[in-house]
């Protein structure tokens, strides 16, 4: 049980301290790239490394989990980008986003940053190739399911869970504002 109360202690405190600040800029970036980059943009691009290296670049910055990926990934399937650039896109999104990179900029150190940085997206380029490789070679039908809505946790969970980081975000960052007010009151 004092396992369990230690380890609820170090995620309500610890952990949202590590992440909070590079999950509001990760949620930020992720909000730009949505609302400004187009999926016509990226389609006329085909299956080339520069479509490949766009992926990269959208979904490097942006905060999204496998499971979120997954339907955005259909989506760009459908509107006509290359498997291998959408692959790109599922490897690279979950793995690199500005929170993660953060996090492991600060823990790890830069050289160990540029270092994972190069390995998720070199690893995805190279899968990203082969699978459109795989399927110009083979003519492999690549038609995304758009019907029916798959989810691991209910939709009440989810949202709850939501709630408690986003209260345990705001607690963090009121604690802060108030030391920051506290140090200022006693310096003067």
């Amino acid at each position: 049980m004092q396992k369990l109360k230690s380890g609820v202690h170090f995620a309500a405190t610890d952990l949202i301290k590590d992440i909070s600040t590079w999950l509001m800029i990760g949620l930020f970036f992720a909000a730009l790239v949505q609302t400004y980059v187009e999926t016509d943009f990226l389609a006329k691009w085909g299956g080339s490394i520069w479509s490949m290296l766009m992926m990269v670049a959208i979904s490097v910055p942006m905060y999204i989990c496998a499971t979120a990926s997954t339907p955005i990934a259909a989506g760009l399937l459908m509107s006509g980008i290359s498997p291998g650039a959408v692959l790109v896109f599922m490897l690279a999104g979950p793995a690199t986003n500005v929170a993660t990179l953060g996090v492991v900029g600060k823990e790890l150190g830069k050289r160990s940053l540029i270092a994972y940085l190069t390995g998720v997206v070199g690893t995805a380029i190279v899968f990203g190739l082969l699978t459109d490789f795989l399927v110009t070679t083979y003519g492999f039908s690549v038609q995304p399911l758009s019907a029916g809505e798959h989810e691991i946790l209910p939709h009440w969970l989810s949202i709850s869970s939501a709630i408690v980081l986003a209260l345990l975000m705001a607690k963090y960052y009121w604690n802060k504002v108030i030391t920051v007010f506290t140090q200022r009151s006693l310096a003067h």
